[in-house]
Parts: C-alpha cells; sequence; structure tokens
C-alpha cells in the first residue's frame, strides 16, 4: 500500500512539472510571436485562394517552429501580403488595407494568435496548415536560428472570417 501510495505521489508530481514545462512554452511561443520576425516566400497556390508559403522564422527555440511559422503565415498574409516569385504565384495584396489595424484591434488579434485550436472560430490555426515542419535550418548565433517551414495557407477563407468579424472591409463594399 505504501508503494502505491508512492507511486501515486510520483504521478501527480511529474503531471504537474509537464503541465507548468507546457505554459512555460506557451509563453515563449507569445513572447517570440510579440517579434514578428520573419520572412516569406511564395511557392504557389495549391488551389483556388490557397497559398503554399515557405516561412522563414528567426527562433530562439528550434521546437517552437512549426507554430510560429503557422503564426507568422497568418500573419504575413494580413499585413504583408504575399509577393510573386516569377511565375510560381499571383501577387496578392495584404487583406489589411490600413497600417494601423493591428493596433485598432489589438484584443481581437491578441487572442487570434494566442488560440492554437483549430475548432476556436478566432483561432489562426483554421487557417493554416503545416505541409513540412522543417526544410531549412541555419544557427544565427549562440541561441539564434533561422528555420524554414512550408505551410499552407488558405487567403480566401481568412478574408471571408475577418469581412464578418468587421476587422477588414469586403471587396464588394467600395472604396
Amino acid at each position: 500500500m505504501k508503494k502505491l501510495l508512492i507511486f501515486i505521489g510520483i504521478l501527480f508530481f511529474s503531471i504537474g512539472s509537464v503541465d507548468a514545462q507546457s505554459k512555460r512554452k506557451k509563453r515563449k511561443a507569445d513572447l517570440e510571436t510579440a517579434k514578428w520576425n520573419y520572412d516569406i516566400e511564395c511557392m504557389g497556390e495549391a488551389a483556388a485562394g490557397v497559398y503554399t508559403l515557405k516561412v522563414y522564422s528567426i527562433l530562439t527555440d528550434e521546437r517552437l517552429a512549426r507554430v510560429q511559422a503557422s503564426k507568422n503565415a497568418v500573419h504575413a498574409v494580413i499585413f504583408q501580403g504575399v509577393n510573386a516569385q516569377g511565375r510560381k504565384c499571383k501577387s496578392k495584396p495584404a487583406l489589411a488595407r490600413s497600417s494601423g489595424l493591428e493596433a485598432e484591434f489589438k484584443d481581437f488579434f491578441m487572442q487570434f494568435f494566442n488560440s492554437v485550436s483549430k475548432k476556436d472560430l478566432n483561432s489562426f490555426a483554421k487557417y493554416v496548415n503545416v505541409v513540412k515542419d522543417v526544410t531549412d535550418r541555419q544557427k544565427l548565433g549562440k541561441r539564434k536560428y533561422r528555420i524554414g517551414t512550408l505551410v499552407t495557407v488558405n487567403i480566401d477563407l481568412l478574408r471571408k472570417t475577418l469581412e464578418k468579424e468587421n476587422i477588414i472591409k469586403s471587396l464588394s463594399s467600395g472604396f
């Protein structure tokens, strides 16, 4: 009986430490997100309105590359746009037409980029899929990495959601 109690105690302790570790990782990912340190390259159009992008995230922890690349890809589509590289892609302007949109809807975008569940209606994860985790890895410094990840972003669905939430104006609304 005493061995069973010791085993249960160790089990609870290990579960608690795993939970604390995942919270630390999430906080770390949120700090990396706040920097928006990335480069993006269009690899092609998979289907109408779905672009395949190669995202180069600059990170201090390479374990965060998958989530960070997804966030960076959606951020680029909303605020930077997709530049054409030769015949691979058609240029897509940024969904946000004004430069102050991110500050204006700060609460919305904070929740949008902090939620990683595809089931959550206001989550960036609903619009992006990781095709290949790490395609390129380059060490930039002692604890800094540039990691390339291949993702697809459903730009049309993202646009419709942002229009529905009144974050951006619809294309049919005029100027």
